[in-house]
């Protein structure tokens, strides 16, 4: 008969292969359906934190430690879990709709990233306070990328709401706001499902 903990682990590993495999199946699916490649889609902030989630669980199934380090964790779902949300509701009619690249990115990897979270993990280490500020250095990072480097170069930025010439400077900057708030929140409702997960334990 399973222990809990037996069980636990059964889940893990399933819910984590499931992450990879949907972000593989998804980067394979576009490299051979669509004529330009999955190549320039790595500018866009889905794919690389997609990318990035994948290669974190497949550490994890590897490296005890890895798997103990909550803080990293819970910035990659913040990260997919933003890049979902803002994709169902301000992008399907801008891009291709749901098709299964786009339903395994931005659905699937998601919700099994959300699952993961408040399933698994309840001997790992809580998440410090200061930690979902420091989850923001990577989206401001990427913001400041696409609104000074690929504008100022000539390239449009891959979302129109950083683009100034779409929505103007001010509502960029505006845009900026709203998204960083989004990833703090979510954040911090992560840290506190943390701390509340500890506490019961």
């Amino acid at each position: 008969m399973a222990t809990p903990n037996g069980a636990r682990d059964g889940l893990r590993i399933a819910l984590r292969l499931a992450i990879v495999g949907a972000v593989v199946a998804a980067v394979v699916l576009v490299e051979l359906t669509s004529r330009s490649g999955v190549a320039w889609r790595l500018i866009t902030f889905t794919y690389q934190v997609n990318v990035l989630a994948a290669a974190y669980y497949a550490l994890t199934l590897v490296s005890p430690e890895a798997n103990r380090r909550n803080g990293f964790r819970g910035a990659v779902v913040v990260y997919v879990v933003v890049a979902g949300l803002v994709w169902n509701l301000f992008l399907t009619g801008r891009s291709m709709g749901y098709t299964p690249a786009n339903l395994l990115l931005h659905v699937v990897v998601p919700a099994l990233a959300l699952v993961d979270w408040f399933a698994i993990g309840r001997d790992d280490r809580v998440v410090r306070w200061w930690q979902p500020i420091a989850w923001l250095a990577y989206p401001a990072a990427y913001g400041a990328l696409a609104f000074l480097v690929l504008n100022s170069a000539g390239r449009r930025a891959p979302y129109y709401f950083l683009d100034p010439t779409s929505v103007g400077v001010p509502t960029v900057l505006v845009n900026c706001g709203l998204l960083l708030s989004c990833f703090l929140g979510i954040g911090y409702l992560l840290a506190a499902s943390s701390r509340t997960r500890a506490a019961n334990t």
